[in-house]
């Protein structure tokens, strides 16, 4: 019995190595893609990143200053502009055959730095920034969709993968001061799919004879 238990444990080991060495292999995939397109929409090449340790997410990352005014959910024509450049090849990238069954959603996440109107409480103030930032992220997704709308096939597509949320100032960066414009930001978060321990087909009773 033992013996057997130990064969499993190698066996799920080896699975889920392979798993991993695949996800990664398709994360560096899609980044190399959204690099080299979304440098030609004028996305810079360093918002287009990797998560540390988590080989399932891609990450995008647009400065606020670009698509906002401080403290308002109105997007500024020059950001407007830029959404527009970026989504068709965005959503080009995500929805081609050889990636699209490999991805499970992209999330637009707004989020703020921590300062407010002085009226406000600091209780107050953090849920302000909380809607502040939701409504930044719908407006965004509003955006985006409404510059695919003559392209049926990729606008059913991105629907499909887009989500909107608002972290408001609770994911400030580390070692950066509360009211740094860095924390001001539109994050896109473009998720693989991930397996379940239960894909293993091979359990310590089916090898029991």
């Amino acid at each position: 019995m033992a013996s057997l238990v130990a064969v499993f444990v190698l066996l799920f080991v080896a699975a889920q190595n392979n798993r991993g060495a695949g996800m990664k292999n398709a994360r560096d995939e899609l980044l190399r893609s959204l690099e080299g397109r979304l440098a030609q929409a004028g996305i810079e090449q360093w918002a287009v990143d990797s998560v540390p340790n988590d080989p399932s997410t891609v990450i995008i990352v647009l400065p606020d200053s670009v698509l906002f005014d401080w403290g308002s959910d109105i997007m500024k024509p020059a950001g407007r502009a830029e959404v527009e450049r970026a989504t068709p090849v965005l959503a080009s990238v995500l929805c081609d055959s050889t990636l699209r069954d490999q991805l499970d959603q992209l999330v637009v996440e707004g989020h703020t730095d921590s300062t407010f109107r002085a009226e406000l409480s600091a209780q107050e103030g953090r849920m302000y920034n909380l809607g502040l930032s939701q409504r930044r992220s719908m407006n965004f997704v509003q955006a985006s969709t409404a510059v695919l709308k003559d392209n049926e096939g990729l606008l059913g597509c991105y629907l499909q993968l887009v989500s909107a949320t608002g972290r408001g100032q609770e994911d400030l960066l580390p070692n950066t001061p509360g009211d740094a414009a860095q924390h001001r930001r539109v994050l896109l978060r473009i998720r693989l799919r991930t397996e379940q321990a239960d894909t293993v087909r091979v359990t310590a009773r089916q090898l029991i004879p």
